[in-house]
């Protein structure tokens, strides 16, 4: 038998992960087919990823295995522990153990083992002489289990996990200080690395794992063995996490165990874990002789510990015996402090607070429509969303995403819908957010660290089942140096997952499933990663109409500013001219939402607001002020925008629809033909069109090359002898997409042929190879813009004859719609004399 004692220096810990990251990918299958088999004592711990110095003793077998070394005959060794219940025989060896390197500085009688890979022992025989001879074994690499699909799902919680330990290391370093006697220097240099370690790779995390368990003092045979043994990544992170603790828990005994005996203890004795159970203080006897700041929280914490979670009363449990092991305040400030905050923050959360809920859904969409005038579709909708969760409050409802421009009431609809619930309301903005601590906060161990805003919120709220409303997720930050707060926020929002989601700061489970979260966002294109929009049901509100913004104005805005500034409490009556109050929407505010025609309004009622506390000083004051455009004017200047209505096209001008973000807009596709230069080409485009605007003139230019071709061989000939400036007014603007298909093929043919679109008609519409036209998108917004510039005539591809049902009937009243498949009917609607 040969015995070993270990000797892992603080130096050797730095070397470690770069000896494994200098490793060829192809190096482990070049190692030779046979390896002398080193056997270890119980206390020894060779590892992969880890250096250890190992020193052999007098036994001739011991020297025979130093002599082989030392010749270079054997680069690499086959390190294994022995199973102590089986005696004298090969099977007392078990059967997984360590392919470590022999590293070249060799001391007498010291051996330096780099362990490379787990492996496990295929053949074993022995060679030399009874008594001195040398086991030779083959072996074959242990492989883990597939946890790619685990990576992808879980990354969030294996990063929490290393945390966790990582803390757990930093734990057991504080409280056995100056009490036991180990190496901490290997700790602290295991604790520091965490900072150097690549998160996502899974190689990374293994190597974190080993050289944590070759921190850890007095481990023996039987806590070793599982870990390499151990196919499973997951499974050797809970290992690892539940070692930890049994180590922390053994030296709260020993410590107890010293200040009864009052006699100090040299090195770190082991306890079996059963004893330790058996030896657990009683609860009620816990705060006797403890500071009162502790059995304050003590007693709060039996009040409410039934309503905790497992995990939570560990902490708090964990935290509070520091704590009592601190002694007082003053002795260390820091560390109180530290620690008695997140007792504080943990027993603060609303573990068992809650409302009751609102369970009438007539009420429910009474209150939405109260308080929101419009948005039918929209309201309908969030009834049926929160329908379900009024029949069954547990149930696991799917996240509710209101995406719609700036203005048009996404946070509003939250609000009234906390009102409707009857839930408490609370708010979290996610624009800019880069760090993933913002939202599941940092570890503990970092100076000046602070809990994540999820839980800071949920806590200032005080109860388990708010209406959480996540502002603006389209704007998170995705993956960075400080983590991917994606990730983070798909934990939260995932109802598979928010039952337990984990604030590295608390470093416990907290239950997020009653709690009802609305997101709003600006564009649904931006939400990011797929998988966190896949969990949300996305409803949409478009811009609000002219009439529909008159009425806001007149049933919310303007009776909520007489009150905000003081108008109403003075009885000061404000008389609007009749359709003044459209003049300004027009004139003043471009958006599709709300917020500049209240800003704007306000300007108008701050100007009263002076007048009348000018009468006032005056003594004649003054209560009823009218406004008239000649005031609106005197007040704001001259109108910001103009609306002209569409004006008669020319030869080679054909109008199409826009979307835009703060609405639908028209647009004039205008033509002109010039003399062709040898050399030029053939089209210029002008009025900053972008990539797919510009595909979408070369697609109409070939199209109609064919056309021509095929109906009218002379028209061919002078669209191939002259050059194409194809330009779009309003050129300081941006313009991109393929809708404007059917509008450059129009104008393109009225150049052309010379003759003129019909009047007051205008167009939306894709165009393919194949003379096909197709469906596009923001029909709602292009039609109400059509009805407000005066078009009477709108072509628009066939498939999008179904989104009419979202246009007012009073705007589709006042068209005549064309629904086409070709660009042969277009034509044919656009030109009525084409033959």
């Amino acid at each position: 038998m040969i015995f070993l004692k270990e000797s892992v220096y603080y130096q050797q810990v730095r070397y470690q992960l770069g000896r494994q990251k200098e490793m060829q990918p192809n190096q482990q299958t070049m190692l030779p087919e046979e390896h002398p088999l080193i056997n270890l004592a119980p206390s020894i711990m060779v590892m992969p990823g880890t250096a250890s110095h190992v020193f052999l003793d007098d036994h001739e077998s011991s020297q025979k295995l130093l002599q082989v070394v030392r010749a270079g005959q054997f680069p690499y060794l086959f390190a294994v522990m022995s199973d102590p219940r089986v005696k004298e025989s090969p099977d007392k060896f078990y059967k997984i153990g360590v392919i470590a390197e022999v590293l070249a500085d060799i001391k007498d009688p010291v051996i330096t083992l780099m362990g490379l890979f787990r492996a496990e022992m295929l053949h074993l025989k022995r060679i030399g002489g009874q008594g001195w001879g040398l086991w030779l074994t083959k072996v074959k690499k242990v492989e883990d289990e597939n946890h790619d699909e685990y990576f992808i799902q879980a990354n969030q919680h294996v990063m929490a996990d290393m945390i966790r330990i990582r803390d757990l290391l930093v734990g057991f370093m504080i409280r056995a200080r100056g009490e036991y006697k180990f190496d901490y220097r290997i700790m602290e240099a295991v604790v520091d690395e965490f900072e150097n370690t690549d998160w996502g790779n899974k190689d990374a995390i293994d190597n974190y794992l080993w050289m944590t368990l070759s921190s850890i003092p007095d481990l023996l045979q039987n806590d070793k063995q599982p870990f390499l043994e151990s196919t499973s990544l997951p499974e050797r992170i809970e290992l690892c996490i539940k070692k930890l603790k049994e180590r922390l828990k053994l030296l709260e005994i020993q410590k107890q165990n010293i200040s009864k005996d009052n006699r100090p203890t040299r090195r770190f004795r082991r306890v079996p874990v059963q004893d330790a159970k058996d030896q657990e203080t009683d609860p009620d006897e816990f705060i006797n002789g403890v500071h009162d700041d502790i059995k304050k929280r003590w007693e709060k914490f039996k009040v409410i510990r039934d309503f905790m979670n497992e995990d939570a009363c560990d902490v708090v449990m964990e935290d509070l015996g520091k704590l009592k092991s601190f002694g007082s305040p003053q002795e260390n400030t820091y560390e109180w402090s530290k620690y008695m905050r997140r007792v504080d923050f943990i027993l603060g959360l609303p573990w068992k607070e809650e409302t009751v809920q609102e369970g009438d859904i007539t009420k429910v969409a009474q209150i939405l429509d109260e308080d929101h005038y419009g948005l039918v579709h929209e309201k309908d909708s969030i009834c049926d969303q929160v329908a379900p969760r009024l029949l069954n409050p547990n149930s696991k409802g799917s996240i509710i995403c209101l995406v719609g421009p700036p203005g048009t009431g996404k946070t509003s609809l939250a609000k009234s819908m906390a009102k409707a619930l009857n839930r408490k309301y609370i708010r979290m903005s996610l624009g800019g957010i880069r760090d993933e601590a913002q939202i599941r906060g940092h570890g503990i161990t970092y100076i000046g660290a602070e809990p994540g805003e999820i839980l800071k919120l949920m806590k200032r709220c005080g109860v388990k089942n708010p209406l959480f409303v996540i502002d603006e997720i389209d704007k998170l930050g995705h993956m960075s140096t400080s983590g991917d707060p994606s990730a983070a926020m798909l934990e939260v929002l995932d109802p598979e997952q928010n039952n337990s989601f984990k604030d590295h700061w608390v470093a416990c489970g907290f239950d997020l499933s009653k709690v009802l979260f609305i997101a709003t966002a600006n564009q649904e294109d931006t939400i990011h990663p797929p998988a966190l929009k896949d969990r949300m049901d996305v409803i949409r509100l478009h811009g609000y109409l002219e009439v529909e913004k008159v009425e806001i104005a007149k049933r919310h805005l303007i009776p909520r500013l007489m009150q905000d500034l003081g108008l109403a409490q003075n009885s000061v009556e404000v008389v609007w001219e009749e359709k003044l109050i459209s003049k300004i929407i027009r004139g003043y505010t471009h958006e599709a939402g709300v917020r500049n025609i209240e800003r704007t309004l306000a300007k108008i009622l701050k100007k009263i607001c002076r007048g009348y506390l000018k009468s006032k000083s005056e003594e004649k004051p003054v209560t009823k002020f009218e406004v008239t455009e000649q005031k609106v004017h005197e007040y704001l200047g001259p109108p910001k925008f103009v609306k002209d209505r569409a004006r008669p096209t020319m030869i080679g001008e054909a109008i199409g629809l826009a979307w835009t973000p703060v609405g639908g807009d028209i647009l004039y596709v205008q033509v002109e033909f010039y003399e062709r230069i040898d050399g030029k080409k053939v089209l210029d485009l002008t009025g900053m069109q972008g990539d797919v605007m510009k595909e979408s003139d070369k697609l109409a230019l070939t199209r109609l090359r064919n056309i021509l071709r095929e109906t009218n061989p002379e028209l061919a000939d002078k669209l191939k002898n002259n050059a194409i400036h194809l330009h779009i007014p309003e050129g300081a603007v941006p313009k991109d997409g393929p809708s404007a298909g059917i509008t450059i093929l129009s104008a393109l043919y009225s150049e052309v042929t010379g003759k003129l679109v019909k009047r007051n008609l205008a167009m939306t519409g894709e165009i393919d190879n194949k003379a096909r036209v197709l469906p596009v998108g923001g029909i709602r917004e292009k039609i109400v813009a059509a009805e407000g510039a005066g078009i009477e005539e709108i072509i628009m591809p066939k498939d999008n004859e179904r989104n009419l049902h979202d246009v007012p009937k009073s705007v589709k009243d006042k068209l005549r719609f064309h629904f086409v498949e070709t660009i042969d009917e277009v034509l044919t609607i656009a030109f009525p004399s084409r033959s």
